[in-house]
């Protein structure tokens, strides 16, 4: 007979004993020399092959050459073994139990609400439900437990002792007890694993992702964001620049240095700057007079061991509460070098990620004298959903006027608050995506009422009347909403927005520094249209009167709310429509953005306007395209109804782009030009203000 028959014969007499007992894994990668001993006593020990089949119960056997790599079933979960090892796999109904006899073990492991996992050995028992951590056991019983990503929960079989360590820490089970937790260092792990732990740390510091359980908002920094991985871990940075920059027209010469301390848990930096002016009549840059310009160049960030709280200094850039419609990408230095502040961010998020807490304060210089923008937010979870509630008021509207300007009558002192809540629920959640509902409702509380027109009709007549109106708060709906998290990169969201009269969101927005206080010189408001139709109404007239800067009543500041009504019959209706969002980001290489909110006026007799707002932005870092260091083009407008229209300047509009071209390996040019509208000469009308620079930039 041949040998077919004989092998045929084989196959025939054992395949039944491999029906018998249940595949759990399959192995996707091995080297060297791997053994693999079956549960079923009958079957002979196996050279490993890729490819293969593991079953219920089977030992993986590795020698100091081998390497293998094998996932469960039914999951994304992998387990690698390394060296001299020995791993037993057992399956429960809903549990995989892996027993460590010996060896160096490397497990990672996604959420999975079907199966728990455990790894044993002699001396310890460990539980790991998301991440990634190294086991090293020798032949005395001494397991060295390291969480390389995630919570590791580890408890001692003698002692009855547990401890729960973090990411970047380690502990030691031998058969008596469980040693204290330290920090992890190169020296303790194999540089592949090591590896893995900076990667991760990086992306931590990079992308914290939303889950309803664990959401931590932080806001980006721009400057940061540039930075390589490798500068980042440096304990010491240094940035050098040089070169031309145009400010509102006028040119100055730039140099600066920005020295840079990296720690573990502590950033902290200071922007020594100096602008020469290329012409005698050009301003002066370089003045250090007030607490904001002192500590605007300042960049100080801190985080606590367990990350649970942070704290920042400086500059604040894209700060949002909630879902955005109170406050959404503000930032404290909208156009600098002419306008910066120094302000305050503090982070909080409890241990579980179900309790964060958000505090800021834009300006120390405002709020030493009672003014400035502050926030608070906070939010609580209990799965499946997530409750915020936040609160911003300025304290002062006027606060950024100088008490000079003011002539034969006291500095005006004016607060305006507003609230949000906001909810998140969990639909769906997987291992790789997740779907929620969300919503959230903000009101608006002026200081005083606030008049308005609109036509109404009136009972018995079929004619409309324009008719004043007053209320001291609005309000604004956002929700129900979906929001598609897909992957750790991409998240769309979807949702109804409704709006009150007068209310308009968001109200503390991107450039509201340049929107909280506008100058009307008396000739300007004379020539209005507006003006001259609607000042016999004398609730509305006292209302844009009402700040006079000298007892002459020669000019006036309108607060940001009161200057929407200059035209009273505009926002006074209630809107409807829907908000679009978005975005995508790899790691530290690029991420775009784009996000829309459209809301047309409803049941008004006049003819209906339509409010947008819209946000659009691309980042791309170093080290994705060759010889690019940065890439950014941006645009955002809040709340208008001519979306575009850049013939027309507003306050509410900023557009920019920068370019980075690679000279040599730590030297760049630098190429940038940002836009934004205020009224810079005080004479009633919007300029279009740009900084426009290049230079050379070399990092250290």
């Amino acid at each position: 007979m041949s040998w077919y028959f004989y092998l045929f014969i084989l196959i025939f007499t054992f395949s039944p004993l491999y029906s018998n007992y249940e595949k759990v894994g399959v192995i996707d990668e091995l080297e060297g020399n791997v053994t693999i001993n079956p549960a079923k006593t009958a079957l002979i020990p196996s050279t490993a092959i890729a490819g293969r089949i593991i079953y219920n119960g089977d030992i993986i056997h590795s020698d100091d050459n081998g390497r293998i790599q094998f996932s469960l079933f039914g999951t994304d979960n992998k387990v690698t073994l390394f060296g001299l090892s020995e791993l037993r796999i057992n399956k429960g109904n809903s549990s995989y139990q892996l027993e460590l006899n010996y060896g160096n073990l490397f497990g990672q492991f996604s959420k999975d609400t079907n199966f728990g996992y455990a790894i044993t050995t002699q001396s310890s028992n460990i539980n790991l439900e998301s991440g990634e951590l190294w086991i090293t056991r020798d032949f005395t019983n001494e397991d060295q437990i390291f969480s390389i990503l995630g919570n590791v929960q580890a408890a001692n079989l003698t002692s009855d002792e547990q401890i729960n360590i973090e990411m970047g820490e380690m502990v030691i089970s031998n058969l008596d007890s469980l040693k204290n937790k330290i920090d992890i260092n190169e020296e303790m792990l194999p540089s592949e694993i090591f590896k893995h732990y900076q990667i991760n740390r990086e992306e931590e510091k990079e992308d914290i992702v939303f889950t309803v359980m664990n959401y931590f908002s932080e806001d980006s920094i721009i400057i940061s964001t540039f930075q390589s991985v490798k500068e980042r871990q440096r304990r010491f940075n240094f940035t050098l620049e040089t070169g031309v920059v145009s400010v509102e027209k006028n040119s100055y010469g730039k140099a600066s240095l920005l020295p840079m301390y990296n720690g573990d848990r502590l950033k902290f930096g200071y922007n020594l700057v100096g602008f020469i002016g290329i012409s005698d009549s050009v301003g002066n840059l370089n003045l250090f007079s007030t607490l904001a310009q002192i500590l605007a160049p300042l960049t100080l960030k801190y985080q606590s061991k367990n990350r649970g709280y942070k704290l920042r200094m400086g500059h604040i850039n894209n700060l949002t509460f909630g879902y955005g419609m109170l406050l959404k990408r503000y930032t404290n230095t909208i156009s600098y070098p002419l306008k910066q502040e120094g302000g305050l961010l503090f982070d909080f998020q409890s241990g579980a990620g179900n309790y964060t807490f958000k505090l800021f304060t834009s300006s120390f210089g405002e709020l030493a004298n009672s003014g400035g923008l502050v926030g608070m937010y906070s939010s609580i979870a209990k799965l499946p959903y997530r409750l915020g509630v936040g609160v911003v008021s300025d304290l002062n509207q006027f606060s950024s006027v100088p008490d000079s300007i003011w002539n034969g009558v006291a500095p005006r002192k004016r607060s305006i608050s507003g609230y949000q809540i906001d909810f998140t629920y969990e639909l769906k959640s997987d291992l790789r995506n997740d779907t929620y509902l969300f919503g959230e409702f903000t009101a608006l509380n002026y200081p005083n009422d606030l008049r308005y027109i609109r036509s109404e009709p009136i009972e018995g007549d079929t004619l409309d009347t324009k008719q004043g109106f007053e209320r001291q708060s609005s309000f604004g709906i956002t929700g129900p909403g979906i929001w598609w998290k897909i992957g750790h990169h991409r998240n769309i969201k979807i949702a109804f927005t409704y709006s009150s009269s007068l209310h308009i969101a968001p109200f503390f927005g991107e450039t509201y520094n340049l929107e909280r206080i506008h100058y009307i010189p008396t000739s300007i408001l004379d020539t209005l249209d507006t003006y001259k139709l609607y000042s016999i109404d004398k609730k509305w007239n006292t209302m844009i009167t009402e700040n006079h800067i000298d007892s002459d009543s020669t000019a006036y500041y309108l607060p940001k709310d009161v200057y929407a009504l200059l035209d009273p019959t505009k926002n006074v209706h209630n809107k409807m429509g829907f908000y679009a969002e978005y975005n995508y980001h790899f790691r530290n290489y690029y991420n775009y953005s784009f996000d829309i909110s459209v809301m047309n006026e409803i049941g008004g007799n006049d003819s209906s306007a339509t409010y947008y707002s819209l946000g659009m932005e691309i980042l791309i870092h170093e080290g994705l395209i060759r010889g690019i260091s940065e890439f950014s083009l941006y645009f955002n407008q809040n709340f208008t109804s001519e979306l575009f229209n850049t013939s027309d300047y507003n306050e509410n509009m900023v557009i920019g782009a920068s370019l980075g071209i690679k000279l040599m390996e730590n030297v760049s040019l630098r190429m940038y030009r940002h836009d934004v509208f205020y009224d810079r000469n005080l004479d009633g009308k919007v300029n279009l203000n740009s900084t426009v620079g290049a230079g050379l930039v070399a990092k250290f």
